[in-house]
């Protein structure tokens, strides 16, 4: 039997028949797409707390405070530290109207992008399946 599978497969080897190539196995393509694009989301917040600062908490951030005298520190004269003490002429001056400083763009848009982060995370905890609110 053994010299049977020796001839049939000496007989298979001799005889080149042509074979086509295989297409391979179709494999669903799996895309990792954001529910909330990033880049919007983030200038959307920024963009947000930019117009609030402005238009909103400006002129409560620009009230003058009715303290006494008798509140705060005192000097009895000129020392060198009171010259360091003088603010730098870019943090106070704009040409905004209202008076919407570097100072105030700067603290306005980091509250901005940090509500925009805690957005994408909160979106993304959702996605994960997880409930960010667990008592809702």
């Amino acid at each position: 039997m053994a010299a049977a599978l020796c001839n049939k497969v000496s007989l298979r080897t001799g005889a080149a028949r042509p074979t086509l190539a295989r297409k391979p196995a179709r494999v669903a393509v799996v895309k990792t797409r954001a529910a909330l694009e990033a880049p919007f989301i983030i200038s959307a917040s920024t963009a947000a707390f930019l117009s609030i600062g402005r238009f909103v908490f400006l002129p409560y951030q620009r009230r003058e405070a009715n303290f006494d005298a008798t509140v705060g520190p005192k000097t009895t004269g000129t020392t060198f530290f009171d010259d360091l003490q003088k603010d730098a002429s870019f943090t106070t001056s704009s040409k905004d109207p209202a008076g919407f400083t570097i100072i105030d763009v700067f603290g306005w848009g980091a509250l901005g992008h940090a509500v925009g982060y805690a957005i994408l995370a909160i979106s993304s905890l959702h996605d994960a399946g997880v409930n960010p609110w667990p008592a809702v």
